[in-house]
């Protein structure tokens, strides 16, 4: 499957910057905990599937609150898998990979991110690709570094790439352009399903949680007036994850005082089985996750 028909480049470019820093304020300020639970999901879904993969396999060292792989690496070499760790050198330039285990020497590399310590390098055929944010049709929100693009493009023999990301930063669209290649598979804690086959399918994937008289039923607007309570009972410290929601909704907060819910549990309990969007029902989710003890 192509890109869609080129957008300018010049609109999307600071589209896809303010997304990045949506998300990474998001999912940065998710709890630890929560987070460590979401990527045990992951790895639960994932670990399968490397078992089938070809090796060398490709990881990354985790960087910004993106999922931490760190005991899947583990686990796979203890099992004679080679493991690799990607390395960036600037800018702009396809990446190279060198063999990692456990208890090696590591080094700083760019953007300080850790680096096995050696010169060898090797040749992964499965690629472990952290999203920042990413569609239905397989596309990658990334850094914006265009690390894994070119070094995918540069590939003689193709690899497997598998995007890992949390559901909650799936988006409508990245707005593809000609450059953007897709993943081959997109690995969240909710879904290892969205692959090459199912590109572009992005129907409901939680119907069985939601009251069948009122499933997805809220509108854009209805969802934004709907939120606007919560505003009062969120720690300053996990309003970014409110504030994703609304710029996904294409909204903002109402600076008018609301009162919040008596009931915060009971009232998103009511609220999220209404919302159809697979990405913004997982944020609604982490969010209630983050405010009920």
């Amino acid at each position: 499957m192509t890109a869609e028909a080129p957008s300018n480049w010049d609109a999307v470019r600071p589209w896809r910057k303010e997304a990045r820093g949506k998300i990474l304020a998001a999912r940065t300020a998710l709890p630890p905990t929560l987070r460590q639970g979401m990527t045990a999901a992951l790895m639960e879904r994932l670990h399968p599937l490397l078992q089938e993969a070809e090796g060398p396999i490709s990881f990354y060292w985790p960087f910004r609150g993106e999922p931490d792989l760190r005991p899947l690496m583990r686990a796979l070499a203890a099992d004679g898998v080679e493991i690799a760790l990607p390395v960036g050198t600037r800018i702009g330039e396809p990446l190279t990979f060198r063999p990692w285990q456990p208890g090696c020497a590591m080094a700083r590399g760019i953007w300080d991110i850790p680096i096995p310590a050696t010169d060898i390098e090797i040749l992964p055929q499965t690629i472990i690709a952290p999203l920042v944010g990413f569609d239905a049709s397989l596309y990658r929100l990334g850094y914006g570094g265009g690390f894994f693009d070119r070094t995918l493009a540069a590939r003689k023999k193709p690899a497997e790439v598998i995007g890992i990301g949390f559901a909650m930063f799936q988006l409508p669209s990245i707005k593809p352009q000609p450059h953007d290649i897709p993943m081959g598979r997109i690995v969240t804690e909710r879904s290892a399903s969205l692959a090459v086959a199912t590109r572009g399918a992005s129907a409901v994937c939680y119907a069985e949680e939601a009251d069948p008289r009122y499933a997805g039923d809220l509108d854009t607007h209805e969802l934004i007036a709907a939120l606007q309570p919560l505003l009062a009972a969120m720690p300053s410290e996990r309003l970014p994850l409110l504030d994703f929601i609304f710029w996904r909704l294409g909204g903002k907060s109402d600076e008018t005082p609301v009162q919040a819910p008596a009931d915060i549990d009971a009232y998103l309990g009511k609220l999220i089985p209404r919302v159809q969007d697979d990405g913004i029902h997982a944020a609604l989710k982490a969010l209630r996750a983050t405010l009920v003890p």
